[in-house]
């Protein structure tokens, strides 16, 4: 048992040492603009595994992905990589988590984040709060992703609960970025007037719950 803990303290430690590597590598400018010159297929490949590795590294913004996804893809295409990428970065956060347990979630958040999350969590009705939490743009989702998979909570319903509730956040980024680019700027405004209220909402019901 005492090997079995070692080996994998050892490998969680390799697992955030490269991501940590990749992500410092990183150019999210530079690596939309290669992605974009890509055949559709292996593009559209491109961002759900570009969405995937966000989820997982939560410490990489997620809009810019889900933007250059409807830009590059169109808004009902973009959407889908997204939803597809957000469902395997969950369920490989949910692998990790049941692996490495509450180490995997210290080593990538503060103290105080995972703190808030928690109290949320627990906050009234929990994993319902969390799912309408999920639906609005702007609330941490990612520290959720891993906080909630460390729950007795089934792997098919927390997939459903996350996919479901990602897809107003995704909607709003893919289908803004898609409508600038087909010129339609009335549509890409409205969307972005929406985006903002949201994400307003949103901010003001995850301080005032963790406030409580």
């Amino acid at each position: 048992m005492k090997t079995k803990k070692i080996a994998a303290i050892i490998a969680l430690a390799v697992l955030i040492i490269l991501g940590c590597f990749a992500a410092s590598q990183l150019n999210i400018e530079q690596l939309i603009k290669s992605v974009s010159d890509l055949p559709y297929i292996t593009k559209f490949i491109a961002i759900v595994l570009l969405i995937m590795l966000q989820i997982f590294l939560a410490f990489l913004p997620g809009e810019p992905f889900e933007l250059a996804a409807g830009y590059m893809l169109g808004g009902w295409q973009g959407t889908i990589a997204c939803m597809i990428g957000s469902l395997l970065g969950t369920l490989v956060v949910f692998i990790l988590v049941k692996i490495f347990k509450r180490t995997l979630i210290d080593a990538f958040f503060d103290s105080k984040k995972i703190a808030e999350a928690e109290k949320v969590f627990h906050a009234k009705k929990g994993l319902l709060w969390v799912f309408l939490l999920f639906l609005i743009p702007g609330t941490p989702k990612d520290i959720m992703t891993y906080l909630v998979s460390l729950s007795n909570i089934r792997l098919v319903k927390w997939l459903t609960l996350t996919t479901i509730g990602r897809i107003p956040s995704i909607i709003t980024s893919t289908f803004l970025s898609s409508s600038i680019k087909e010129g339609q700027l009335f549509v890409g405004g409205i969307i972005f007037v929406i985006t903002l209220l949201l994400v307003g909402a949103g901010t003001y019901l995850y301080k005032k719950t963790i406030q409580e």
